[in-house]
């Protein structure tokens, strides 16, 4: 057990220099002996300190004579990787989760630092010396901040727009497992034999509600391990992000351009629906950030598609195309769930420096659009200022562009909410919510080129 903690605080301290854990766990996955149960931990590790890091370090302050910021990035882990399991992990024993903290503790960072561990996560273990938290009547926004683990100036904007209970649902709803989206590969199977397959595998999975042909992942167990996944009858895509490829509309024979492709989900979903008649080019500014998604587009059997590592503010093309999708760079606010530690490394002002890249990439994109084409702007950000803002800035711009309602197939609740822009833009647009829709945030407006 001890290995999976050590690698596990070892991950969250480059999770800290801003490496996403989900490309860490999954590298350590690929080159790693542990057992299920010990890959389990760990993912629980990871994820869960990094989404209760505020919280975690409210509990652990009281029994500090430091700042927890000044100590060492691998003491800081452990500590709160111990309070972690001690306060929310029932299954592991708070006898054996500050015994093998301390040994790490001594291992990594000394005997001193390590009677230090032992005397602080003893004390949480017995709460000799509760934590303070804000009020909620005084400083509701502090409160909830706190209670929930978000960055207070994210909770405060949120409240502002939202509303204190929505936000909390909200946050709830981060601090959760948002389900798996599976986009089947018609080519291959359909959704009903796929369900049929992944049951008797042991993965819990069931049909989902939108977008068509997609399925629910409720619990992956072998998902990833099965003759299914590696014979490519399924890719791996969020319900919100596949209903905001929907607006694109496109059809066997089209010319697709995906500018920010990586990971690749719409690059697949698209070259899915082109079935091999017309081509689909995807773009992306670091050419290392396409070798996922050809690996799975050669998973999936796919055909037609050609990759370009390319500034997308800075399009090559003297060709268009029928559909320009921009996936632009965002806050990533609507994803919390499935990326917890984007939360510590996002800040107030990043809301403000963001749409200017955006718009550039929505500007760029826009010549490679041919007359009559179309232009689909994605995001995975809840906050109006690279969403709406972005699209009423590059109208005002653009006049040969215009909104076009969103096509058959796009869900009625998932309408971006009132008084958020003018109703000709809200027609044309999409946009999911964690505690609403149940699946990722993802905002996406269709335009159409005159």
């Amino acid at each position: 057990m001890s290995s999976v903690r050590q690698i596990a605080a070892d991950i969250l301290c480059k999770v800290e220099e801003g490496v996403h854990a989900d490309r860490l766990l999954e590298s350590d996955r690929r080159g790693s002996t542990l057992s299920p149960v010990d890959v389990s931990l760990l993912r629980e590790l990871v994820r869960g300190v990094s989404t209760w890091r505020a919280h975690l370090d409210l509990l652990l302050a009281p029994y500090l004579r430091k700042p927890l910021a000044n100590a060492p990035a691998l003491l800081r882990n452990l500590l709160r990787m111990g309070v972690y399991q001690i306060r929310f992990l029932d299954r592991v024993p708070a006898y054996a989760a500050v015994s093998e903290t301390v040994d790490l503790a001594r291992k990594g960072v000394g005997d001193a630092p390590a009677r230090m561990v032992n005397a602080v996560l003893r004390g949480i273990s017995e709460n000799r010396r509760p934590a303070s938290f804000p009020d909620p009547d005084r400083h509701p926004v502090a409160n909830l901040a706190a209670m929930l683990s978000h960055p207070q100036w994210m909770v405060a904007r949120w409240v502002e727009q939202f509303g204190l209970e929505s936000t909390r649902r909200l946050c709830e709803a981060n601090n959760g497992l948002i389900p798996m989206g599976l986009r089947v590969n018609t080519a291959v199977t359909t959704p009903e034999a796929l369900l049929r397959e992944l049951v008797e595998e042991g993965v819990e999975v069931e049909s989902a509600v939108w977008p068509a042909g997609y399925l629910t992942v409720k619990r992956a167990g072998p998902l990833f391990q099965t003759d299914i996944f590696r014979k490519g009858a399924f890719s791996v895509h969020g319900h919100g992000a596949g209903l905001a490829y929907h607006l694109l509309g496109i059809s066997p024979g089209d010319r697709v351009l995906d500018v920010c492709s990586a990971p690749g989900g719409k690059t697949i979903a698209a070259a899915q629906t082109l079935a091999g008649n017309g081509i689909v080019v995807a773009s992306d500014l670091q050419a290392s950030r396409l070798k996922r998604s050809r690996h799975n587009i050669r998973r999936l059997r796919l055909k037609q598609v050609h990759y370009l590592a390319a500034d997308g503010r800075h399009l090559p093309f003297r060709t268009t195309f029928d559909g320009v999708l921009v996936d632009a760079p965002c806050t990533a606010t609507g994803i919390l769930s499935r990326h917890p530690e984007i939360r510590w490394n996002r800040t107030e002002g990043d809301i403000l420096a963001l749409p200017v890249q955006q718009l550039a990439l929505l500007e760029s994109a826009a010549g490679a659009v041919r007359p009559g084409g179309v232009l689909v702007y994605s995001t995975c950000s809840l906050e109006p200022e690279e969403n709406e803002s972005v699209i009423e800035r590059f109208l005002a711009g653009s006049p040969s562009f215009r909104p076009d309602p969103v096509p058959s197939g796009i869900p009625p609740e998932t309408a971006v909410p009132e008084g958020r822009k003018s109703d000709e833009v809200s027609a044309a647009s999409m946009q999911t919510f964690p505690h609403i829709h149940g699946c990722d945030g993802a905002f996406a407006v269709r335009l159409v080129k005159k």
